[in-house]
């Protein structure tokens, strides 16, 4: 279990799995936040394939709007979700997983940069 938010306003984004640069993805993203002056936060949360189900779960628990997933996770994710997009069910891999109205959507996205989604 992971921590719980202690802003309610405050929107909170995540990145699962092992992603290269994952330190610099994260600075980018909060510093992007920070800019544009929105409540939000990019944090990382330890994820594997067994624990990919408590992860998503949080995302309702904690209202996490997004997660960036790991290489090793990208196809074990998919029969979790709600919905994936096009090119995710051509390429069977999700890097992206949107919190829509509690609705899990899997998107393969060719760059994930804040506010490419």
């Amino acid at each position: 279990m992971t921590r719980p938010r202690l802003s309610t306003t405050r929107e909170l984004y995540g990145i699962i799995g092992k992603i290269p640069d994952s330190g610099k993805l994260q600075s980018e993203w909060n510093k992007f936040f920070e800019k544009e002056g929105i409540d939000a936060f990019m944090d990382k949360y330890p994820t594997t394939v067994e624990t990919l189900p408590e992860r998503l779960s949080e995302m309702f628990h904690f209202d996490r709007r997004a997660y960036i997933v790991g290489d090793k996770l990208q196809e074990a994710i998919i029969p979790l979700l709600d919905q994936i997009d096009e090119l995710a069910i051509e390429k069977g891999r999700v890097n992206l997983v949107l919190n829509i109205g509690g609705v899990l959507t899997g998107r393969n996205l060719k760059v994930i940069a804040p506010c490419s989604f």
